[in-house]
């Protein structure tokens, strides 16, 4: 099974994301938080990674066509 992760978005729903996904709304700021192995971290109190580094998506990913 892919890796996945547990999210609560902004929404207040909570689902089981891939890594691309997670990174994509991470980066568009609609996760509230998301469950690691130590616990809940607080996305804009806890600690996160730099969203610019190591990232499959851009800081705020092109939706539009590109065509």
């Amino acid at each position: 099974m892919p890796f996945r992760i547990n999210v609560e978005l902004k929404d207040g729903s909570v689902c089981l994301m891939a890594k691309k996904s997670f990174n994509l709304f991470l980066s568009l700021g609609n996760v509230a938080k998301f469950k690691r192995i130590n616990g809940w971290v607080v996305v804009g109190k806890d600690q996160l990674r730099d969203l610019g580094k190591n990232n499959d998506y851009p800081l705020y990913a092109e939706r539009r066509d590109v065509s």
